[in-house]
């Protein structure tokens, strides 16, 4: 008995430390990828700043390209569940587009390494058809269908959306001069959508409050430049 549960223990703690291995290899890879760019990106600097041996990546992912994968999976997964719990509250399309919109590109401000990880991956255009793609296509859906938004046509929506938030995003983390604030972003989003000038500028301006900190939370934080 006692010997089992010797075994059992020590098993416990192999699994602990390689989860924690594994953990550490996704986060240097995030912070190398938000420096570098994917393509600049090896495998050694990714266990370089983890601070483990080659062997370990391979212990874990088969190549870079199926680590990056996990990222970017994970790296969505975090953030669109964060703007779903945010706006879980919110009945009006118009109003919960110009929160997420607004707090995605606030991302520059609150997390660096995520935002520039986004930027660098080319997150975006990687996920139209799934992830944050996919949330955006419901919220469009559902303010069509409640006569909210009268795109011309929503694929062409989603690529001028996520061109412009990616765009915004980058150009606070550079520090470019005169760059048009989050709401006025949202504003201009809402008007292609075909929310009517003066209700779009109201929506788009509306207070964000403090929630962002303890909702979209990635746990990357820092700053990368």
């Amino acid at each position: 008995m006692v010997a089992a549960k010797g075994r059992a223990a020590k098993a416990s703690r192999a699994t602990r430390r390689r989860l924690d291995t594994r953990e550490r290899l996704v986060e240097a890879a995030q912070r190398i990828v938000a420096r570098k760019g994917i393509d600049a990106t090896t495998i050694a600097d990714i266990t370089d700043e983890a601070d483990v041996g080659i062997g370990s990546f391979y212990n874990h992912f088969a190549s870079k390209e199926r680590m990056i994968e996990t990222l970017v999976a994970r790296a969505i997964e975090i953030h669109g569940a964060g703007l779903d719990r945010l706006v879980s509250g919110v009945s009006d399309p118009a109003e919960r587009f110009s929160i997420c919109v607004r707090h995605t590109i606030r991302m520059a401000d609150h997390d660096p390494i995520w935002a520039w990880f986004t930027v660098r991956a080319g997150i975006y255009i990687r996920e139209l058809g799934s992830g944050l793609g996919v949330r955006l296509l419901r919220d469009l859906t559902d303010g069509v269908e409640r006569g909210r938004f009268s795109p011309r046509e929503l694929r062409s929506a989603l690529v001028v959306i996520g061109g412009a938030v990616v765009a915004s995003m980058q150009g606070r983390l550079l520090g470019l001069p005169d760059l048009p604030d989050e709401a006025l972003v949202a504003e201009n989003l809402l008007r292609m959508l075909g929310v009517p000038p003066l209700e779009a500028e109201r929506i788009g301006h509306l207070p964000l409050g403090d929630a962002h900190d303890s909702t979209l939370r990635t746990g990357t934080g820092g700053d990368e430049r």
